[in-house]
C-alpha cells in the first residue's frame, strides 16, 4: 500500500511539472524575454556593418518612431519574412537564415531588448510565437 501511494505521488508530482512546463510554452513570447543570444548580436553587427548601413542607418530601425516601433505587437515572423525575402536592396535574399537572425538580433540589442540563452530562431512557427515589442523602461 505505501508503495502505491509513493507511486501515486511521484505521478502526481511528474504530471505537475508536465504541466508547468506546457503552460510556459503556452506563455506569450515577446522579444523582451532574451529570444536571442550575444553571439549572434556580435555576429549581426558585424554583417549590418558590412552590408546594411550602405543603404540603412541603425536609427532607422531603433530610433523614436522608427520601423521596431511600427512593427510592435506583431509576429516576429512577419519581420523575419521582409527582411529575408527583401534585403539587401540590391541583393534580395542573398544572405543565409541565420545571417539574417544575426542582423535583427542586432538591431533588438541596440534597441534595447536583452540576449538571453537560446539563438533566435529561423523557423516561422517559432517567430510566429514571439511578438515584436518595446524595450523596457530603465528601471522597470
Amino acid at each position: 500500500m505505501a508503495r502505491k501511494l509513493g507511486y501515486a505521488a511521484a505521478l502526481a508530482v511528474a504530471l505537475g511539472v508536465a504541466l508547468c512546463a506546457l503552460k510556459a510554452q503556452d506563455a506569450p513570447r515577446t522579444v523582451r524575454d532574451g529570444v536571442f543570444t550575444s553571439a549572434q548580436v556580435a555576429r549581426g553587427e558585424r554583417l549590418f556593418e558590412s552590408i546594411c548601413v550602405n543603404c540603412h542607418e541603425i536609427t532607422e530601425f531603433t530610433g523614436t518612431g522608427a520601423y521596431l516601433e511600427e512593427v510592435e505587437g506583431e509576429p516576429l515572423w512577419d519581420t523575419f519574412e521582409y527582411v529575408s525575402a527583401e534585403m539587401p536592396e540590391d541583393e534580395p535574399g542573398s544572405l543565409n537564415p541565420e545571417d539574417y537572425a544575426a542582423v535583427l538580433a542586432y538591431i533588438f540589442s541596440v534597441y534595447g531588448l536583452p540576449s538571453g540563452d537560446s539563438v533566435l530562431p529561423i523557423d516561422e512557427a517559432a517567430l510566429e510565437a514571439i511578438t515584436i515589442t518595446r524595450a523596457a523602461p530603465p528601471g522597470s
